[in-house]
């Protein structure tokens, strides 16, 4: 899984790089850890936005009272860009992962996958699944997905955290079969 900060759209259409928000960082990897995800990368070109991330993550490594959050904070790798997870990714698995995005704006020129194609191919090779910031993944970063996944809530109102969407995903992908 890939937290990435840029590059996103912003609200008038341009191409920015995001914040980080703390609780994004263990409230994600959280989940991340719960599901069975092997990492969880915070994608940031910003250093001061890394160094934050350095900090967050050694802060709940040191805490010895969250020992749930230290397994799940473990995960966590702070990159520059994303290439440098996905050559992380072909480094520990020895193959090319599948790059998902995700997005709740409906209508985008690039490929979807159902549900069920998604879970299917989960067992087939590695899977690095992309998490937008702010207003979402610009539309150089989607095209550059190998598929999208279907959004959350397709129509209506679709707002929501970046940490109720990832969990919600990985509950799609790899929660119990109903």
């Amino acid at each position: 899984m890939a937290l990435v900060h840029f590059p996103m759209q912003s609200r008038t259409g341009g191409v920015v790089a995001t914040s980080l928000t703390s609780i994004n960082v263990p409230d994600i990897a959280r989940t991340a850890c719960t599901y069975g995800a092997k990492r969880f990368y915070i994608v940031t070109p910003l250093e001061s936005q890394q160094r934050i991330a350095h900090r967050l993550r050694e802060f709940w490594l040191r805490e010895e009272e969250l020992i749930n959050r230290k397994e799940a904070v473990s995960l966590v790798e702070i990159c520059e860009d994303l290439d440098a997870c996905y050559q992380d990714v072909v480094r520990e698995e020895g193959q090319e992962p599948l790059v998902w995005g995700t997005s709740a704006r409906t209508g985008l020129p690039f490929p979807r996958i159902s549900w069920e194609e998604a879970r299917a191919m989960l067992t087939a090779r590695p899977v690095l699944i992309l998490f937008g910031t702010g207003n979402g993944m610009a539309a150089e970063l989607l095209a550059a997905c190998d598929a999208l996944l279907p959004p959350i809530r397709p129509g209506g109102y679709n707002w929501l955290s970046v940490r109720a969407a990832a969990a919600i995903i990985l509950d799609r992908l790899k929660g119990d079969k109903p």
